[in-house]
């Protein structure tokens, strides 16, 4: 499932903080959260941009 980047920020800040969050600051979240997940599973991408779109979870392990 595809999920947009305004609600990735919805769910991590909320409806209220979330349309107060800069791109750059939910692009450094991503690139965080994609490093932290390179350690379990490092041949794999785990987190995968949709171009025009948004975001989804790679899970190799269904």
């Amino acid at each position: 499932r595809v999920v947009t980047r305004k609600n990735l920020a919805i769910g991590v800040w909320g409806e209220k903080e979330a349309p107060d969050v800069s791109d750059q600051a939910l692009d450094a979240l991503i690139r965080r959260l994609r490093d932290r997940l390179t350690e379990f599973a490092p041949n794999h991408t785990l987190i995968v941009t949709v171009r025009g779109h948004g975001l989804k979870l790679d899970n190799p392990i269904t």
